[in-house]
């Protein structure tokens, strides 16, 4: 071979793989922005870490601090969900509607997007609406049985609509069937590397061979389960009993837990867990609202539950994922005016029957769909290429 013709060669092999630029909209609580990290981490693995990727979300949720802690890029929208008609901020929504569309116009095109990836919810939609208007390939996740508003909207002009439920072809048009793929719901790799049980334990200050309980409300809390735990606690006190079993309780930034000095010792809290794999690991049964991403959750580490559906979700879907997974026979569903009065009573029931729970816990494992996040990722590369 010439040298001319080696040196050509060599130039061609140094040229830099143009990164796939992808723009994502994902917000408001961990169950649209995990969903979409899960994603992320099996694009970088796809692409050899030759990946551009932006967010788009509200100026006023939890992505707005915690992509940009993680190491993402964000660009911050005016956009807020509809508060009721007698809200003042309704007023304004068209307003901010217009200008987060312009926002996210101007991110796609400037980030020279090769497709945009939205995971559903109010934040979605000038996202959604910017990839429709600037030509853009568009992938919509729907992480509930029934989907949001925003993602029905926004299927008829998506290149794909990624469904976590076979159920959910059900409420899309039949023209656009052959553009859904039921794939599951994308998992973080952190949720399934977890260590020991008795480590686990161990690293929340707890006895590493005492049953324990893992109670939260989703990433902002739950009043309503928060108030039935202390109840719990109040039974322990009024009682002079010592658990048969601890708690870590994740209560949220804005509730205060008040744990009497002798039981300190069986009750971990948390406003928030940072390393819910850990805490899974730890956990023999779940306390926790019934949001996709914690279904998902907890079929990929085969975890029981009692489920507590969150009453004001817009088309009922907490319910409506909660009956799946009951239907299954991997929870049990308490109604949220009910969780105060039978929570413990539920609780301790399924507590003392080890069998019980075993079954429980592999029949929740029939949910996991565990290559949902590679799948998710293979579908965004093909329509991105």
């Amino acid at each position: 071979m010439g040298a001319n013709n080696q040196k050509i060669m060599e130039q061609e092999h140094e040229q830099p793989v143009e990164p796939l630029r992808i723009v994502l909209s994902a917000g408001g609580t961990g169950g649209h922005i995990f969903p979409a990290l899960a994603v992320l981490e099996r694009l970088q693995q796809l692409t050899s870490g030759s990946l551009d990727a932006r967010f788009l979300g509200s100026d006023d949720r939890m992505e707005s601090t915690m992509l940009p802690q993680l190491g993402y890029k964000f660009t911050s929208m005016p956009i807020r969900g509809f508060r009721g008609i007698n809200s003042i901020s309704t007023l304004s929504l068209p307003l901010r509607i217009i200008k987060s569309v312009r926002i996210a116009r101007r991110v796609v095109q400037g980030h020279n997007a090769s497709v945009v990836l939205t995971t559903g919810a109010y934040i979605s939609y000038p996202a959604g609406i910017a990839a429709i208007k600037e030509h853009v390939p568009l992938v919509i996740m729907e992480s509930n049985v029934n989907p949001g508003k925003t993602n029905l909207r926004l299927s008829k002009k998506a290149s794909a609509i990624l469904l976590a439920f076979e159920e959910g072809r059900d409420y899309f048009p039949k023209d656009i069937q052959s553009r859904i793929h039921v794939i599951g719901n994308p998992v973080r790799r952190q949720i399934a590397q977890v260590g020991s049980v008795e480590d686990a334990r161990k690293s929340f200050g707890l006895d590493p061979h005492r049953t324990t309980v893992l109670v939260f409300g989703g990433s902002l809390g739950a009043r309503a389960i928060n108030n039935a735990v202390e109840d719990i606690i109040r039974r322990w006190e009024r009682t002079n009993r010592t658990p048969d079993y601890q708690i870590i309780w994740q209560t949220g930034r804005n509730y205060t837990a008040e744990i009497p000095e002798a039981h300190r010792g069986f009750v971990v809290t948390r406003s928030f867990l940072d390393d819910m794999g850990l805490a899974y690991s730890a956990s023999d049964i779940v306390v926790s609202r019934s949001g996709a991403t914690t279904i998902a959750e907890l079929a990929m580490l085969a975890k029981p539950a009692i489920l507590v559906p969150l009453p004001s979700a817009s088309t009922n879907e907490q319910r409506i994922n909660a009956d799946v997974a009951a239907k299954r026979g991997g929870a049990i569903v308490v109604d949220n005016a009910d969780v105060g009065r039978i929570l413990g009573d539920t609780l301790e029931a399924v507590l003392i029957d080890p069998r019980r729970r075993e079954k429980m816990a592999q029949k929740m494992s029939t949910l996991a769909t565990p290559r949902a996040a590679d799948d998710a990722a293979q579908i965004v590369l093909d329509i991105a290429k």
